[in-house]
């Protein structure tokens, strides 16, 4: 077989997977922030939702390829089932419907009962203030800018602070009075008040109720407020980033002791902000490099059977391997995971084949590598390989099914011991301080090869 058969070997493309819908969120109640993800869609066509007569406005994730959109749960929103219907849309363009039923139960708010002798009523001056700031806040919240300008998760103003207060509702002679739509943050007088993710600052100043007050617009609707400062920090207009310092807790205002109240509106809904927090956007919109180390997702199994003991280290590596279920059918393929460890105080260097189809020349079970004489080509060995970096003491981890002889199956035969051999390969790049030459082998990964027909489920 030549080098350029193994390179033909790949398997045929899987057919697209059907999008999906997804609903994120800590609850599904009164005064929460939901996330919707779409994975799978159309990265051209925005798939469209509705909730309760209300369109969702999705947004594109390009790190991760899904759309997203916020579905907010007013403090005082309707408790009960009702449907979110969406269209995804295929890679080819295909509408496809779905649909999810939200059951929506009520907040776990405080209520709070107090008469309020009529002198203590605010003036008419007074009143006419505060209802033209509402006016004016609402407009704010209503106004928010559709580009998005936050770019991952957010975080607490304050790190760490007490807060109480979301969603309780003050009765006063037995009428009730708007629920509290903020948090309140308990802090000393002076504590830094930071930006919980990057946004525009469309308020910094001082309102009759709330004291000194800066409002951030972050995009998509998400608008978050801070009020009773002792000190503004930044000027309307102005962009900051996350943890930029907006302010410092004060009591101005209407407030008796220091303390931060923290309030966001998403889409004009009055949500708990610690919903926001809840939701991990990082995953979506700033997902962490994959680790080069790892090329399987079964590297990271938490679940698999206890690891074998390594083969003898060579020049500062050494090498394991392990079947990834406990026992399988007469007959089933056997897929083994792989790991090559750095053992040395510096990095090591090696070259690795891509294709598992090909990866048969430089690795075998129960039998030595199969090296090519094609491999002396540098272009061959170029399109084959590529070099890894393995620092010290990391694992260089990969899934490994066939070797030159082909699939691993089982059979009476239970034991696969490794063999993994490089130093007939071809570099471009032998010169290179640390690349290394030559073979490893590591003790047989045992499994278990069930007689009967139904073999043990896969952990």
């Amino acid at each position: 077989m030549t080098a350029a058969l193994l390179l033909a070997a790949a398997l045929a493309a899987p057919a697209a997977a059907r999008p999906t819908l997804d609903v994120q969120g800590r609850a599904v109640r009164q005064g929460e922030l939901l996330l919707v993800v779409v994975a799978g869609n159309s990265a051209k066509a925005a798939p469209s939702a509705e909730f309760r007569g209300r369109a969702l406005g999705f947004f594109y994730a390009p790190s991760s390829g899904t759309w997203l959109a916020f579905l907010p749960l007013d403090v005082d929103a309707s408790t009960g089932p009702a449907e979110l219907a969406a269209v995804l849309r295929e890679p080819g363009g295909r509408a496809l419907r779905d649909s999810r039923t939200l059951d929506v139960a009520p907040g776990d708010f405080r209520v709070r009962r107090v008469s309020v002798p009529a002198a203590s009523a605010p003036a008419r001056t007074d009143a006419e203030r505060v209802e033209d700031e509402d006016a004016r806040l609402r407009d704010l919240f209503a106004r928010g800018e559709t580009p998005r300008l936050f770019r991952g998760s957010f975080a607490a103003p304050i790190r760490g602070a007490r807060a109480s207060g979301f969603g309780a509702r003050r009765v006063v002679d037995g009428e009730p009075r708007a629920p509290n739509s903020a948090q309140d943050l308990r802090a000393r007088a002076g504590t830094p008040v930071r930006a919980p993710a990057d946004g525009r600052v469309v308020l910094a100043g001082r309102l009759f109720l709330s004291g000194l007050t800066v409002v951030l617009d972050h995009g998509q609707g998400l608008t978050t407020l801070y009020s009773h400062l002792s000190r503004v920090a930044v000027r309307s207009g102005q962009t900051v980033r996350k943890g930029r310092v907006i302010g410092r807790v004060g009591r101005s205002g209407r407030s008796r002791i220091p303390h931060l109240r923290w309030a966001l509106r998403a889409g004009g809904a009055r949500v708990d902000p610690y919903s926001l927090l809840a939701l991990d956007l990082d995953a979506y919109l700033d997902p962490p490099p994959p680790d080069p180390l790892r090329m399987s997702p079964d590297c990271a199994r938490k679940d698999l059977p206890p690891p074998p003991r390594w083969g003898r280290p060579l020049r500062g590596l050494r090498a394991r391997v392990r079947a990834l279920k406990p026992a399988y059918v007469p007959g089933e393929r056997v897929s083994l995971l792989v790991e090559l460890q750095n053992v040395g105080r510096r990095s090591a260097f090696i070259d690795f084949v891509r294709d598992p189809a090909a990866r048969g020349i430089v690795l075998g079970f129960n039998r030595g590598p199969a090296p090519f004489s094609e491999l002396a080509s540098s272009a061959t060995a170029r399109l084959l390989t590529e070099q890894v970096r393995i620092p010290p003491r990391r694992v260089l981890c990969f899934e490994q099914d066939q070797d030159a002889s082909g699939p691993l199956t089982a059979r009476a035969t239970t034991g696969y011991a490794l063999t993994y051999g490089t130093g007939f390969l071809y570099s471009s790049a032998t010169a290179r301080p640390g690349l290394w030459r030559g073979t490893l082998t590591a003790p047989a990964a045992e499994v278990i090869v069930s007689t009967s027909a139904a073999a043990p489920p896969a952990p």
